[in-house]
């Protein structure tokens, strides 16, 4: 039986890379939008975009190096896009100027996520701190216990 996905088409993306830059990129979120913003939405908003952009690793771990790579990653790019500003930016009740800084805060997002990610990756290969390579399980321990602590800090206190 043939694979579904040709295993050429694979590219380097691990998910202990995802797993490390997703806690921190929703932290990240939730400082831009309730501290900096002052948008105080519910939390599945964030989480549902954290997710989305998360989703991303799909893309380029399986079609990275597919034929029809860049035409989907665009596509997917203005999805997310639209998506950040129907679920984030469109609801909120202030100027233009300030919903335009909020739709900008999408591209830092994601710089802050792909940083996190490659820092992750970079301290995995050793070649951030040369000759110390940090075992990739304990990226995936981090961020196991991270977000049971973004869950446990989320719940409504009595």
């Amino acid at each position: 039986m043939d694979p579904m996905i040709d295993k050429s088409w694979e590219g380097f993306r691990q998910f202990y890379e995802l797993a490390f830059g997703t806690w921190i990129a929703y932290l990240f979120l939730l400082f831009l939008w309730k501290r900096l913003l002052k948008a105080d939405y519910e939390g599945w908003r964030y989480a549902l975009i954290t997710l989305v952009a998360g989703s991303f690793y799909i893309i380029n771990h399986y079609f990275f190096y597919a034929p029809f790579y860049r035409p989907l990653i665009y596509s997917y790019t203005i999805v997310f896009s639209i998506l950040y500003y129907l679920i984030l930016v469109k609801p909120l009740t202030s100027t233009f100027i300030k919903k335009m800084v909020a739709f900008i805060t999408s591209f830092i997002f994601t710089i802050v996520y792909i940083m996190a990610e490659e820092l992750a990756r970079h301290l995995v290969q050793g070649s951030l701190i040369p000759g110390v390579p940090v075992p990739e399980f304990l990226f995936l321990v981090i961020s196991f216990f991270a977000g049971i602590g973004i869950i446990l800090s989320h719940r409504k206190r009595n």
